[in-house]
């Protein structure tokens, strides 16, 4: 692979992660106002939530198993960015509980054929270049999370119509898929092969699906549910409710984009495991203070000190397989994405019978463990 097309298609999966997680990010941020207007409690938004994970899970399989290896990466990742940006449409304007719960069906679907797709996409530009990108691709989505958090504030400081945001969003999203698409990789290094049945994923490759599990089921607790845990428990107002997905994307990405750096320096031991295990710890102690603008910092490092994980558990995963890049990734994706099945419904009802601060407490403690448990297995290695 010559400079010029890595360059290209580096760029090319960066927009896929990071255009996507923007409109994402930004409805993160208006979960609030969202909730409020339609009258919906934790419970109905972890339900809602779940039917995006079944949808996610079917998408992802069917994506990776028979589409990818018919029509290529860029193909299914490019369509499915733009059904991602039409459905966050609905999920904005819907008038009942009922839209909103069907709406997070086509948004399920366009992601597992838009972000796992877009994982293969980079790991083959690091099989082709013999480099490193899938940080980058990472950091993409931190990108994404931290400008739509800062886009779903100036909606509600200024009182603007998500609607309306929403829908330019989609026409752009048109524009950026074809940008994805003429950058990406070409057809002769895109992914060639036939797809794979349906089976139990190897046997080393199923510590790294459990572990993704963990963190897929755990995380969704900060980025789905922080905006919300800052307006109800912390007083913050509404406008400054996406604040927590702005520090922690603004830390993951600085980790992300200099994730290289890091890793030659300290090992992907480290950075990948005593990272990890520090970060869910300084959490856990802002927590406990409760001071709302601390827990902004802590959120900054934790973010900072977290990034690089999911891409390493996908490095040493591919590594340890023997299968091919698709039907490994799409593995991994679908373990750790079956967390939605169970996670949401239980989180929504301990915010509501409880509170979204145990859930917080829960978070670092699975974190902690996840980190401990990822040190063991690089010790075996």
């Amino acid at each position: 692979m010559d400079q010029k097309t890595f360059r290209r298609a580096t760029f090319a999966v960066i927009l896929c992660s990071s255009y996507p997680m923007l409109i994402v990010g930004c409805y993160f941020g208006l979960i609030p106002w969202n909730m409020e207007r339609l009258q919906i409690d934790e419970s109905d938004l972890g339900f809602a939530i779940l039917s995006f994970g079944v949808s996610f899970l079917i998408s992802n399989q069917i994506a990776g198993r028979i589409l990818v290896p018919k029509f290529g990466t860029k193909k299914i990742m490019t369509i499915g960015l733009v059904i991602i940006s039409f459905s966050n449409i609905i999920l904005v304007s819907a008038p009942t509980y009922l839209i909103l719960l069907l709406a997070h069906i086509p948004a399920g679907i366009g992601w597992g054929s838009s972000g796992p797709i877009g994982g293969i996409h980079a790991q083959l530009i690091e099989r082709h270049s013999g480099k490193i990108i899938s940080p980058y691709y990472a950091m993409g989505f931190n990108i994404g999370i931290f400008i739509g958090g800062i886009l779903a504030g100036f909606i509600l400081g200024n009182t603007m119509s998500p609607t309306f945001v929403f829908l330019i969003l989609f026409f752009l999203s048109i524009i950026v898929a074809l940008i994805i698409y003429m950058n990406g990789l070409p057809k002769d290094l895109d992914f060639k092969g036939e797809g794979e049945k349906l089976k139990i994923p190897e046997k080393n490759v199923l510590l790294f699906g459990f572990l993704l599990f963990v963190i897929f089921g755990s995380n969704g607790i900060i980025i789905d549910w922080s905006a919300l845990w800052f307006t109800k428990e912390l007083n913050a107002p509404l406008y400054l409710a996406s604040l927590g997905l702005i520090c922690l994307s603004c830390g993951g990405i600085f980790a992300n984009l200099f994730s290289n750096q890091l890793i030659n320096l300290f090992s992907e031991k480290i950075v990948g495991c005593y990272f990890v295990i520090f970060g869910s710890l300084i959490l856990f102690s802002s927590i406990i203070i409760g001071n709302f603008y601390f827990i902004l910092i802590t959120f900054f490092f934790y973010g900072f000190l977290t990034a690089n994980l999911v891409p390493i558990i996908i490095r040493q995963a591919v590594k340890h397989s023997s299968e091919s890049i698709p039907t490994t990734v799409t593995n991994l994706i679908t373990m750790g994405f079956s967390a939605l099945l169970f996670a949401p419904a239980i989180i929504g009802f301990i915010a509501e019978t409880y509170s979204l601060t145990i859930n917080m407490y829960a978070l670092c403690i699975i974190v902690f463990f996840a980190g401990n448990i990822f040190l063991r297995k690089f010790r075996v290695n």
